[in-house]
């Protein structure tokens, strides 16, 4: 990731403030003139094995604005979650008393924001050789805290991820199989039990790898459907509606977007706008969406793993 912090560096961070990171401000018109669009990403970084010592430095990492010196014989014992803001350009770093909320052989597969400006992320455990994986877990980042909640209701093939936070103040996502077959289930997900219910006024289609959820101002649901070779989809789901409509098949400057997305969200103002990165072309970037011809153009890159919208 964009940058490494010694155990003593981080404890001097959580949950206490901001810092200046290299990334460059908005020079995109779309972005810097809307303020609708306060985009938060989400991603990790190592930490080292030393809770207290500063250890010797082999070799030095320089990034624009920003350098750190960080040694390379140090194998790291956990993953720190790590918040920035692309209309700002800061981070923030984020533990539950030191101790990090993401291992190694974790994914981030959720991310979205309530309505109260919460963030939650949702985390789902790998299976390995020596670990059976256990079931999706969710984090709530508040103002001042962080809660997690471990999800109920899943069974051990299966992950909840694509989060919203609608525009009611529900909690809500899809449910499938760890390994992304479908069939995927919408359900609702009670934020002070993390038990997950069927929400079946929203109709998803069957036999399809449906990704992402977004919800507009309007009402309007959205999401993308990933074909076998990448190719993706934009699709409307409107309440109580029997079938889902197919608006586009996604692209950039012609050519069919081949990748699925990592995000989609909407703004105060209606517009639909994508992350992700075309398939061995990174990195992500955000992408705005014409819903007509599913056409996207590139507004800014961004280093994150998800991407969501405050409110505001």
């Amino acid at each position: 990731m964009g940058y490494k912090l010694s155990r003593r560096q981080f404890g001097q961070l959580v949950l206490a403030g901001t810092v200046v990171s290299g990334f460059s401000y908005l020079t995109n018109k779309v972005l810097a003139t809307t303020p609708t669009l306060n985009i938060v990403g989400i991603g990790s970084t190592s930490i080292p094995t030393d809770p207290t010592a500063i250890p010797e430095v082999k070799k030095t990492e320089s990034y624009p604005n920003h350098p750190i010196s960080v040694t390379t014989d140090m194998k790291p014992v956990g993953l720190e979650l790590v918040l920035r803001y692309l209309t700002t350009g800061s981070t923030q770093v984020i533990a539950d008393n030191g101790t990090p909320l993401l291992e190694a052989n974790e994914i981030l597969n959720g991310f979205t924001s309530l309505r109260d400006g919460t963030l939650v992320v949702a985390i789902t455990p790998v299976a390995t050789s020596r670990r059976k994986a256990t079931h999706t877990r969710l984090i709530f980042l508040g103002a001042s805290s962080v809660k997690t909640l471990r999800v109920s209701g899943l069974n051990e093939n299966q992950q909840l991820g694509s989060l919203l936070g609608t525009n009611d103040g529900r909690l809500i996502g899809l449910v499938g199989d760890k390994n992304g077959t479908p069939p995927i289930t919408l359900v609702d997900v009670d934020l002070q039990t993390g038990t997950i219910s069927p929400l079946n006024e929203i109709t998803i289609p069957k036999d399809e790898r449906v990704r992402n959820l977004a919800e507009c101002p309007d009402g309007n649901f959205y999401t993308s459907l990933l074909g076998r070779h990448g190719e993706t989809s934009l699709v409307q789901l409107g309440l109580n509606q029997e079938k889902p409509t197919v608006l586009a098949q996604l692209k950039v400057n012609g050519q069919a977007w081949n990748n699925g997305l990592q995000n989609l969200v909407c703004s105060g103002t209606g517009q639909l706008l994508a992350f992700g990165a075309t398939r061995y072309n990174p990195p992500n970037a955000v992408y705005s969406i014409d819903k007509k011809s599913g056409n996207m153009t590139r507004l800014e890159n961004f280093d994150v793993t998800q991407i969501a919208l405050l409110p505001g």
